[in-house]
């Protein structure tokens, strides 16, 4: 939903005065509440007089509370977007700290740098869609990941097979959640490390024929997780 730009108007500096900047934050609301409250309306295919129907009230009352010149009553304005299905999410911001005060699950009230607002722009897209779509592709880029890893562990390859060898108790499955922690590591040697972490531990929950972990050879370990995350890069070009 694309909204007329009130705030760059809004944040043209008229007054040093806190009472002049508090009004400015109360017309600022009072805007794109009421807008909001307009479009979801019209979406629903109501009038006005329909909607005050199914309210109980007056068209009146809708139309003042409607408009951007009146005060608002918060239960009033609740009970507007009840009949029409819809939820009131507040958040209360200071400095870098943002407090969620709705409780709707599975929504969450999030700061964006503007840095976000700028890419939405040139995508020719709303802040909310970018930010949608951005989660989309990086859920299924995640998704994807994990797949691959599965692939590879239950394949015929020899590294692929003396990894499941060390997976001890644990499923194919949860090990590959741990590997895709270990790929999310920005330096080559600390995915190493970590891969090998996940190798030693998986040995020492399963207790393998080799013993405690305390006997376990860090080296051959360590070249075990190099082998794998060559061959995952391999796996990964072959399959692209």
């Amino acid at each position: 939903m694309k909204k007329p730009n009130f705030q760059a108007w809004l944040q043209q500096k008229v007054s040093e005065d806190p009472e002049v900047i508090l009004a400015g934050k109360l017309e600022y609301l009072r805007l794109y509440l009421t807008d909001a409250m307009r479009e979801i309306r019209n979406k629903a295919g109501l009038t006005q007089a329909q909607l005050a129907e199914k309210l109980g009230v007056k068209q009146a009352a809708v139309s003042k509370l409607e408009s951007a010149l009146k005060e608002h009553e918060l239960e009033s304005v609740l009970h507007y977007l009840h009949a029409l299905g819809a939820d009131l999410l507040v958040a209360v911001k200071k400095e870098d700290e943002l407090y969620q005060a709705s409780d709707n699950e599975g929504v969450l009230l999030v700061d964006v740098p503007d840095v976000v607002a700028q890419k939405a722009l040139a995508a020719n897209m709303s802040v909310r869609e970018y930010v949608c779509a951005a989660i989309e592709k990086f859920s299924s880029e995640d998704d994807g990941l994990r797949i691959a890893l599965v692939k590879l562990l239950e394949s015929d390859d020899l590294v692929a097979v003396k990894v499941r060898e060390r997976l001890g108790t644990r499923t194919i499955q949860e090990v590959a959640v741990e590997l895709e922690k270990c790929l999310s590591l920005s330096e080559e040697e600390d995915r190493i490390f970590a891969v090998k972490n996940v190798l030693v531990a998986n040995v020492a929950c399963g207790e393998s024929n080799r013993g405690t972990s305390d006997e376990i050879d860090e080296i051959e370990f360590l070249d075990l997780a190099e082998e794998f995350l060559d061959k995952f890069k391999e796996f990964c070009e072959r399959y692209k």
